[in-house]
């Protein structure tokens, strides 16, 4: 998972964020509105979905009954409207997604801890715990690890953990990893199985994309850096931040 942190602070964002005002303060907000976030949101991950790291490029595609589908970039609100519709126009709850994460993955779910727990008004929201990790405003490395490992399909994927064994981080990245379907791929299955494929295709790439990175780390930082020099493209995965702290077991 990807740390969106720097997002506000980008170069173009106050002059996106005033042309967007201007153009709500003449009538609703709609998604012709959004658009010039989404390149900002796109440049600060470095054109990958900030939530399962997929490339954003055109090359993961997943098949349907009409063939063959692009997984696309899609910029979603993070409280979801049918809760939160006094924010569908606030641009710090938009979020760039691909477009499984968010419609085939996330959909309306925005679970709150305690689970059940149900506030989802104007002045109460702000006090809310949100159980879906939202990477604009939290660390990542706060909340999860990675575990390289062998599915009971035999399956090499690469996946996350929680980093804490209870307590409110505990549940936060339980529950990203099942809404999301990143970690126990085999039993947290999507109900349609094309979309749950592409998942577990995506995850087996991460395992072949990190794996040698991941084994030079154990090594030692010098290893590290070595195999990351010759692939550089590697460079701004949040997996690659996980793997720097020694944040990911190894099950062989």
């Amino acid at each position: 998972m990807i740390s969106m942190s720097s997002l506000y602070e980008h170069n173009d964002y106050q002059t996106t964020l005033e042309t967007f005002e201007e153009q709500v303060n003449h009538g609703d907000c709609t998604f012709i509105n959004w658009k010039p976030f989404k390149s900002i949101h796109k440049d600060i991950t470095k054109n990958k979905c900030p939530i399962c790291e997929c490339l954003l490029d055109g090359s993961l595609r997943r098949m349907t009954n009409r063939g063959s589908q692009e997984v696309k970039a899609t910029l979603d609100h993070y409280r979801p409207q049918e809760y939160y519709p006094f924010l569908k126009c606030d641009d710090k709850n938009y979020i760039l997604m691909c477009s499984e994460c968010n419609a085939e993955y996330k959909k309306s779910k925005f679970p709150l801890f305690p689970l059940n727990s149900l506030r989802w008004s104007e002045e109460q929201f702000v006090e809310e715990n949100p159980l879906i990790v939202n990477p604009i405003l939290d660390n990542p490395l706060e909340i999860f690890d990675l575990v390289f490992r062998l599915s009971s399909r035999g399956k090499k994927v690469l996946e996350l953990i929680p980093k804490e064994s209870t307590g409110y981080l505990y549940a936060k990245a339980l529950e990203t990893i099942q809404v999301f379907g990143l970690g126990d791929c085999e039993e947290n299955k999507h109900e349609n199985s094309n979309i749950h494929n592409c998942r577990i295709e995506l995850l087996e790439k991460h395992y072949d994309r990190f794996y040698a990175l991941a084994k030079a780390r154990k090594v030692g930082k010098d290893e590290f850096l070595e195999v990351l020099k010759e692939h550089p493209e590697n460079y701004h995965y949040g997996f690659t931040k996980f793997i720097a702290k020694e944040q990911f077991e190894i099950i062989e």
